[in-house]
């Protein structure tokens, strides 16, 4: 039998921020990592922009995908964690990051490269009226919506950021013939002051050229809605001053133990550490000691091979490298009719090559994140692996297109098929979703589990204690004890303590909304690189105003209502195999944090005839087990088009993306599908795997305006997709 050498995890690298640097340092450590090193991402965004293209994404040479850097995806494929969080404080002295809604997390080795924004402390009232142009995440999110009404639009500042930026959205207005006057106030220095005079000249030319108006050598003295008082105290009236002037730095850096230079810029050494030698920084939010760098993000990208040789050489006990920066770089500013001024040695050219060789060098810096492939060294371990799997593929005819979408999170159950073959029919026949304790009628229990949909162990202790409780909401029971299953990456037992202490706190915070506290449980070291978490859960009848046995029955007309939406099964199997954008994530998560809970505590003002939560076996199987509990041998009508989904799910379906239970859930619901009209593309939702997915119900249809208005009031979205029609245990898709 041939056996593969199991590594720990010894060592947690945390970076924080996802700016050039760190996309260096992910790519470098990841394709060749250092053994038993972890790396953890920490950042805000999950697109993060490459700033150079910005420009031209607002002119719209470039799309939003085109110009940005999907960081999750990144990360999924360089088996990085993924923490998508706004940082408050670090405590580099204890080792320790903090948030503001969610618990502190550890690190061994910590890295910063956040990006920097636009200084609003020196003008009076920019913090409050201006549209900042960094941090560049924020502009290039925003930007777009927030101009499109505007007639009159004035940047403050004169670098080649406010050039570019005033250039291309005037031509973006021309482009959909739409008026707009841009002024540029470039203060006491005057315009790109930091460049030949040759470049100001040209841009100057170009400028006028747009009917861009120009404002040198005044400042700006305070902005007010609508508009701006300059140093000679005359009045510039607009609808909006976009702010571009100096940088500053993240407001946490002021409130960590960091040594930084009083205009608080971290201080490091030509190693890129800090005075904590286990703490390194890069990028704009830096200034290297005694070598005067501007801010330039040349000198992010530059940073990254180097950062990335010492933050390896420090893990492993080599000494480090210093670094010197070659200050003459070729600065590229975009400007009209696919044309560009190139500068470096006080030269300055302008021309199309330029433009081309500027977008030939942005399109290049963002294929290196986005179409890669990890080539593994060839080692002994790696050969013995190789040689395994095509043992194992060729015995037990196994294809890569079965493992195609193979999913997590509750779309790694065991295939339903398999559980009726398997198991003995009274446990896999209809039934509740949580299941009544033999000699005690009031008293419920379930036991789920999930592996790890996402990296994050805060979150996902959150997401899988709303995924556990779902079922006793189903069932409309008070949850009185919860014990925790736990199985973690294989580890050193610090590392082992800092992924509990995060499983168990999002677990917590969950069940601490439903006054139910964790008793106990169980926890052991598996293969998986995440946590796998579930919870068996006990819970207590709650007792209804109306006598259950004087609940009238199903009747047909009865409406089927759905609460939140569903597709979150695609979403993850289409963000896994990298066919859709990672940001499809956000609003998924979101429901799945949220749960189940708010509607468990309204169901005692309902009259809700029969309910199940929908999960790993999709909308179709849930709906047939709810029916066929039914003595009076009713059925469902549904129409798929009128199930809400999460945004981005049309897209799945659009590239025919299947998650991996998709083909068991369907072929054993088609046996009881009725279809009234031809088949559709969307159908497929009705057989998609869930993760907290939300709670299917049946209610009087002569109750339906009171029934709706009790939803509305506690703010529980919900959708009616259907109503009960008299065939028996069947579901017809209409």
């Amino acid at each position: 039998m041939i056996q593969i050498e199991e590594i720990p995890i010894t060592n947690d690298l945390v970076l924080i921020g996802g700016g050039h640097s760190h996309l260096l340092v992910l790519m470098k450590l990841s394709k060749r990592p250092i053994k038993g090193n972890r790396i953890t991402l920490i950042t805000n965004e999950i697109d993060t922009p490459y700033s150079g293209m910005i420009p031209g994404y607002i002119e719209g040479i470039y799309s939003w995908r085109d110009s940005h850097i999907d960081l999750y995806r990144l990360c999924l494929k360089l088996n990085v964690r993924f923490i998508h969080a706004e940082v408050e404080r670090v405590s580099a002295y204890d080792k320790e990051i903090y948030f503001k809604d969610r618990p502190k997390i550890k690190f061994d080795v910590l890295s910063i490269n956040t990006g920097i924004q636009s200084n609003n402390s020196d003008i009076k009232g920019a913090a409050k009226y201006c549209l900042p142009v960094k941090p560049i995440s924020k502009l290039a999110n925003n930007f777009l919506n927030k101009i499109t009404n505007y007639k009159s639009i004035a940047f403050i500042g004169g670098g080649a950021g406010s050039v570019e930026l005033a250039l291309a959205i005037k031509k973006r207005f021309l482009n959909i013939n739409q008026e707009i006057k841009i002024t540029l106030i470039s203060g006491k220095r005057g315009l790109l002051s930091a460049f030949p005079q040759k470049t100001k000249l040209i841009s100057l030319k170009t400028l006028e050229k747009f009917k861009i108006d120009i404002i040198e050598y005044k400042r700006v003295l305070e902005v007010k809605p609508k508009q701006i008082i300059l140093s000679d105290k005359s009045i510039l009236k607009i609808d909006k001053a976009i702010l571009s002037t100096n940088s500053m730095t993240p407001k946490w850096l002021t409130r960590s133990d960091i040594l930084l230079t009083k205009d608080n810029y971290i201080l490091v050494n030509k190693s890129f550490q800090t005075n904590y030698k286990y703490v390194f920084a890069s990028g704009d939010v830096i200034d290297f000691d005694n070598q005067n760098l501007k801010k330039a993000g040349v000198f992010a990208v530059r940073s990254g091979k180097p950062l990335a040789v010492n933050i390896k050489k420090f893990i492993i006990g080599k000494n480090l490298l210093e670094y010197k920066f070659n200050k003459n770089y070729l600065a590229l500013i975009g400007t009209s009719k696919a044309s560009a001024i190139a500068t470096k040695y006080n030269l300055t050219f302008n021309s199309k090559f330029f433009f081309y060789l500027k977008s030939y060098i942005d399109k290049r810096f963002i294929k290196k994140f986005s179409d890669f492939r990890i080539r593994k060294k060839i080692t002994l371990d790696v050969l013995k692996t190789s040689l395994l799997n095509i043992f194992v593929k060729h015995k037990e005819k196994i294809t890569d297109e079965n493992n195609f979408m193979q999913c997590k999170g509750c779309a790694a159950k065991v295939p339903l098929n398999a559980l009726k073959k398997a198991l003995p029919q009274e446990i896999v026949s209809t039934s509740e979703d949580a299941v009544s304790v033999p000699n005690y009628p009031d008293l419920f229990q379930t036991v789920d589990m999930i592996n790890s949909i996402i990296t994050d162990p805060f979150i996902l202790g959150k997401i899988a204690a709303n995924h556990s409780i779902s079922d006793l909401v189903s069932v409309n029971s008070q949850i009185t004890s919860a014990m925790m299953i736990l199985q973690l990456p294989f580890s050193k037992t610090e590392i082992n303590s800092r992924d509990l202490e995060q499983v168990l706190l999002g677990a917590k915070e969950i069940f601490k909304l439903v006054d139910c506290p964790l008793i106990g449980g169980h926890t052991m070291i598996g293969k998986d690189k995440d946590p796998v978490i579930g919870f068996s859960i006990l819970g207590q009848k709650q007792k209804k105003m109306e006598s259950i046995k004087n609940r009238r029955n199903i009747k047909t007309k009865d409406l089927l209502i759905l609460t939140e939406r569903i597709g979150s099964g695609l979403i993850f199997a289409g963000i896994n195999n990298y066919l859709i954008d990672s940001h499809f994530q956000i609003d998924v998560i979101k429901q799945m944090i949220k749960g189940n809970i708010n509607f468990g505590k309204i169901c005692n003002q309902l009259n809700i005839l029969s309910m199940t939560d929908i999960t790993g076996f999709g909308l179709a199987n849930h709906l047939l087990n709810l029916i066929k509990r039914d003595n009076n041998k009713t059925g469902l009508t549904i129409y798929p088009n009128k199930i809400p989904l999460f945004e981005g799910v049309n897209e799945c379906i659009n590239k025919n993306i299947k998650s991996s239970l998709f083909e068991s859930n369907y072929d054993i619901a088609q046996k009881d599908i009725i279809y009234k009209r031809d088949k559709s593309k969307i159908d497929n939702i009705i057989y998609d795997p869930q993760t907290v997915g939300g709670i299917a119900f049946i209610i009087p249809q002569e109750e339906k305006d009171k029934h709706f208005t009790i939803l509305k009031e506690n703010n529980v979205k919900f959708t009616e997709i259907g109503f009960v029609n008299n065939i028996e245990n069947k579901i017809a898709i209409n």
